[in-house]
C-alpha cells in the first residue's frame, strides 16, 4: 500500500506535557518483554556534514526504567540540537514527507517538544500499482527499473536451487537450523550491513537458502542502549535499506539514541533476491494503454496482458516467485531478530508493512516486546473489501480536491459543469488520444491515473495537480507524465514486479475472470473514477502463477504485549476504520487516532511521535481513545 519519505516546509516549535498513562499503559510496563542488549555499538553518526540530526550535547540523564518495571511518570521526548533538513532528495516509491523541523530546548529527556509537520507528498496502494504495473505489459513496458541506492552492501548468498515441494511455505517440516549472528561491515556512509542467510522454503528448511541484506544504523548512546528497533516502511517491494534515510530524518532522537534501526529488503526485493519478469525499458515514455478496458474486446486484451506479464514472471523468477509472501518474510523477520540477539521484537510498521507485523505477531504473538502499526491494512478483509475502502477513500479526497478547485480561484483546472464527469471526458480522451508531452513523451490514461494519485495524498499538491490537468485538457501531457514519474520513482529497483508477487501471495482472489468486469460495474456506481480502476487491479492476481500463502482473517496475538495501532481519520489508502478494527481483533490491541488527512501518521504528527516513542521505550500506551490533532 503506501509509504513515507523525506520532505519540506516550517514547523512551529510547541512544548506540552504528556498526559498519563491509564490503568492499561500501566500494565503495559509490567508485561513489557525484556531485550537481551548486544556490544556496544560503534561508529555513531558524525556531528557534522549531514542531513540527519545534529548530535545532542552529552548530558547526564537518568537511566529508562528497567522493562517490566513501570515508570513513575511517562518518558517524554528527546530535544536538543535535533534538526531536519528542508529538503532530502530520497526516491521513496510510496510517501514522501516534506518537512523543516528543528528541537530546541535544553538537555536531556524531561521536556517535550512538538513540532507541526506539514503535509507530504504520498505515494500508490498496491492494489493501484498493481494494475497500472502489470497494464504495462500490453506494450512489453518496464516491469519496475526503478533507480535504487546502488550503495554497497554485504554480498547475496548464492542463488538457491528450485524447489519442487507443495507444503504451504507457512508449514515446517523439519527443524529449522540455528540462526547465525549476522557478520556487518561499514557500508552507505556510517551504516552497517550485512547478508541474513534464511531458508527459501520454509516446509524444506534445511535446504535452499536466500540472502536477505540487512543494514543498520547502531544507537547513538550504547550506554542507554535498548536493542534494535526493526522498521518496514511497506510497499510492499520498497527497499528498506534504500529508505533507511528517510526514517532517520523522521525518528526522534531519543529513539536514534536507545535503538540500533535495522531495516532489510524483504525476500524478492532489491538486494534479496529479486523478483524480475524479464522486460526492460528504453526510450521515451509511451503512453500506457487504458487500465480501466470497458468493452468485451477491451478486456480480453487486458487480461491477455495480464496472462503475458504473469508468464515473465514465472519464467524470471520461478523459484523464488512462490516464497516471497508476507508470511514467509515474516518467518525472516523472527530469524533476524534472533541474529540481532533480541529476545523479544521490538517493530514499527507503516502501510503494508502493517500487514507483515500482523502476519508476524500471528505467527509469534509471545516474541513481540513492543509493535507499532502505522495506517493499517486489516487481515480480516478480503481483496474486494479492500479495494471497495480504497476506492471510497481516494474518490473521498478527490471530491475534496474538486471542491478546493471551485472555491480557490488559482486551482487552474476549472471545468465547466460536473466536474467529475469532466475528469472522466478527460481520462476516456488519455486513452484514446494521448496528449504529447515533449521529447516523445506521452501523456496516456495510465499517465494520468499516476498523476490523480500524486497529487491526492497531499494538500500542498492540489494546485500542481490541477495546473496539470488544465494543461491535458488543452493538450500539453508534459506535467501529466511529470507527475506520473514522480510517482513512480524510487522504491526498488524491481519494485513493480516485487509489488504484485507479494500482493498476489498475501491476497486470495477469484480466478473466475468474468467476476472482475462486474466488481468494476459495481465500485464504479459510488467511486466512478477509482472503483473500477482498482477492480481491476485485482484481476492481476487472477492469473499470477504462484497460489497465495496468507489465509485471510482477523490476528488476536494471544500472549502478546499491547500492540499500538496507529489510524488516521481521513487516510484515503488505509481508512480509518481498518485500524479502528485491528485495534478490536487484537486480543491487546491499542488504539491511537490522528486527526488528519494524511497516510502513516508518524510522519505527520510530533503527538503520534511522542506517544510511539513512550511506548518503544518503555512499553506505556496511551490513554483509552487518544487523538492527536496536531
Amino acid at each position: 500500500m503506501i509509504d513515507v519519505g523525506p520532505a519540506a516546509g516550517d514547523g512551529t516549535v510547541v512544548q506540552d506535557e504528556a498526559g498519563a498513562p491509564d490503568a492499561l499503559a500501566q500494565e503495559a510496563a509490567h508485561t513489557f518483554l525484556g531485550l537481551t542488549p548486544g556490544p556496544p555499538a560503534c561508529g555513531g553518526r558524525p556531528d557534522s556534514g549531514e542531513y540527519r540530526h545534529q548530535r545532542r550535547q552529552e548530558a547526564t540523564e537518568p537511566p529508562a526504567p528497567a522493562l517490566g518495571v513501570p515508570p513513575q511518570t511517562p518518558l517524554e521526548f528527546g530535544v536538543g540540537g535535533r534538526a531536519w533538513p528542508p529538503e532530502v532528495d530520497v526516491p521513496h516509491r510510496v510517501a514522501v514527507v516534506h518537512h523543516v523541523a528543528l528541537l530546541e530546548g535544553a538537555n536531556g529527556r524531561r521536556r517535550p517538544v512538538r513540532v507541526t509537520v506539514v503535509p507530504v507528498i504520498g505515494r500508490l496502494t498496491a492494489v493501484t500499482r498493481l494494475v497500472l504495473a502489470a497494464t504495462a505489459a500490453l506494450v512489453v513496458a518496464a516491469c519496475g527499473s526503478l533507480s535504487g541506492g546502488g550503495s554497497p552492501v554485504a554480498q547475496p548468498a548464492a542463488r538457491h536451487a528450485a524447489s519442487t515441494s507443495t507444503v504451504p511455505p507457512s508449514a515446517t517440516t523439519t527443524t529449522e537450523p540455528p540462526v547465525t549472528p549476522i557478520s556487518w561491515s561499514p557500508c552507505n556512509g556510517d551504516l552497517q550491513c550485512g547478508t541474513l542467510v534464511v531458508p527459501l522454503d520454509y516446509a524444506d528448511p534445511r535446504g535452499p537458502t536466500i540472502p536477505i541484506a540487512v543494514a543498520r544504523h547502531p544507537a547513538e548512546d550504547p550506554t542507554q542502549r535498548i536493542g534494535s528497533l526493526v522498521i518496514d516502511p511497506g510497499g510492499p517491494g520498497v527497499s528498506g535499506i534504500d529508505d533507511m534515510d528517510n526514517e532517520l530524518n523522521a525518528l526522534t532522537p531519543q529513539l536514534l539514541d536507545d535503538f540500533d534501526i535495522v531495516m532489510f529488503d524483504p525476500r524478492g526485493v532489491e538486494r534479496s533476491d529479486p523478483v524480475t519478469c524479464g522486460q526492460t525499458s528504453s526510450g521515451p515514455t509511451s503512453a500506457t494503454p487504458d487500465p480501466v478496458p470497458t468493452t468485451p474486446s477491451k478486456q480480453a486484451a487486458f487480461l491477455a496482458g495480464l496472462q503475458q506479464f504473469a508468464a515473465g514472471c514465472e519464467k524470471a523468477s520461478a523459484n523464488v516467485l512462490p516464497h516471497v509472501g508476507s508470511v514467509d518474510t515474516a518467518r525472516d523477520m523472527d530469524r533476524l531478530r534472533a541474529a540481532l540477539g533480541d529476545s523479544g521484537l521490538t517493530y514499527m510498521g507503516q502501510s503494508y508493512g502493517t500487514l507483515l507485523g500482523l502476519t508476524y505477531a500471528s505467527l509469534f504473538p509471545t516474541h513481540v516486546r513492543a509493535m507499532v502499526l502505522d495506517s493499517v491494512i486489516d487481515p480480516a478483509l478480503s481483496f474486494d473489501q479492500m479495494t471497495a475502502g480504497q476506492a471510497a477513500g481516494f474518490e473521498g479526497v478527490l471530491d475534496d480536491f474538486f471542491s478546493w478547485c471551485v472555491s480557490t480561484p488559482s486551482c487552474a483546472w476549472r471545468p465547466s459543469g460536473d466536474p467529475t464527469t469532466a475528469l472522466l471526458a478527460l481520462l476516456a480522451s488519455a486513452a484514446t488520444s494521448p496528449a504529447p508531452a515533449g521529447g516523445g513523451q506521452m501523456a496516456g490514461a495510465g499517465q494520468l491515473y499516476d498523476a490523480l494519485l500524486d497529487g491526492l495524498y497531499a494538500q500542498s499538491d492540489w494546485p500542481g495537480l490541477g495546473a496539470a490537468l488544465a494543461a491535458d485538457a488543452a493538450g500539453n501531457g508534459a506535467p501529466v507524465v511529470a507527475m506520473s514519474n514522480h510517482y513512480n520513482q524510487g522504491g526498488s529497483t524491481n519494485g513493480d514486479d516485487a509489488a504484485i508477487a507479494i500482493d498476489c501471495l498475501d491476497h486470495p482472489v477469484s480466478r473466475n475472470l468474468a467476476t472482475y468486469a462486474s466488481l468494476a460495474a459495481t465500485l464504479q456506481a459510488s467511486a466512478p473514477v477509482f472503483g473500477p480502476l482498482l477492480a481491476w487491479g485485482e484481476a492481476g492476481c487472477a492469473v499470477w502463477p504462484a497460489p497465495p500463502t496468507r489465509t485471510v482473517g482477523p490476528v488476536a496475538a494471544p500472549g502478546s504485549p499491547p500492540i499500538l495501532v496507529v489510524g488516521t481519520t481521513n487516510d484515503p489508502a488505509t481508512p480509518y476504520a481498518w485500524a479502528v478494527g485491528v485495534a478490536h481483533e487484537l486480543s491487546r490491541g491499542v488504539l491511537l487516532t490522528r486527526d488528519g488527512d494524511d497516510h502513516v501518521a508518524y510522519f505527520y504528527s510530533a503527538c503520534v511521535r511522542d506517544d510511539v516513542q513512550t511506548y518503544l521505550v518503555s512499553g506505556v500506551t496511551p490513554p483509552t481513545a487518544t487523538t492527536c490533532t496536531w
